[in-house]
């Protein structure tokens, strides 16, 4: 596996902001962050989530993995965790998370695309999204420097995917997406979308509620990926 130069940038990240927390906050940033994986094809969909749910396991436990973020981290540890990242979309690895995959595999097939491509807006691993949203904001409710180093990290590996629609299928993310990189953007009102302008480009985007976890029903599926299709056109 080939070593992604923007995973260097996302472990300075972790470096220069893990002594600023404290308590549980300071035991999150322990955890190994979501390291990134060099887009291996361009022109697909794009899903992105809040960020990674971290599911704790006895190591005991047949799949139990050291999470414990080191500040010395090797190139070679990364790529492990990146390939542990990588497993957890693969159906057919022991890693797969599909309670969270399945919905996406299923609305990308629906769409008669091959596949697509995830990431997070945030790179913490942490379930509970709550403290997600005290860490990367102020007080004051505005993205703080952890959290506005995070989106940028993301606009480049957006960049660098070149999807050719974007999904954002979490309420919570869709919100922040919305005023950080869209910027309050308008809906089109011919198209009934957003769009994302990266690298000079008018990318479709679609805002959502949560529906992971199996929250898409039948019915609102049919007119989302009928909706999509007309905006890849």
């Amino acid at each position: 596996m080939e070593h992604y130069d923007l995973n260097d940038i996302i472990t300075d990240l972790w470096n220069k902001f893990n002594l600023q927390f404290d308590d549980y906050h300071k035991k999150v940033m322990n955890r190994v962050p979501s390291y990134l994986s060099i887009p291996k094809s361009k022109d697909k969909i794009l899903f992105i989530g809040l960020n990674p749910a971290f599911q704790e396991r006895k190591e005991t436990h047949k799949n139990f993995i050291n999470y414990s973020f080191n500040s010395e981290i090797t190139i070679e540890d990364i790529k492990y965790f990146t390939k542990i990242n990588n497993d957890s979309k693969d159906a057919s690895s022991d890693h797969y998370y599909g309670k969270y995959f399945n919905i996406l595999h299923n609305f990308a097939k629906n769409l008669g695309e091959d596949g697509f491509e995830h990431c997070d807006l945030f790179l913490m691993r942490e379930t509970d999204s709550k403290i997600v949203k005290k860490m990367v904001e102020n007080t004051d409710g505005v993205l703080n420097g952890f959290g506005i180093e995070q989106i940028n990290i993301l606009k480049i590996h957006i960049a660098n995917l070149n999807p050719k629609v974007i999904i954002i299928p979490n309420a919570m993310a869709a919100e922040y997406y919305s005023k950080i990189i869209l910027k309050n953007s308008k809906i089109d009102d011919e198209k009934g979308i957003y769009y994302s302008e990266i690298n000079n480009k008018k990318i479709p985007t679609i805002l959502c509620g949560s529906w992971q976890y199996g929250r898409l029903d039948k019915y609102t599926e049919d007119i989302l990926v009928r909706h999509i299709r007309n905006a890849m056109n």
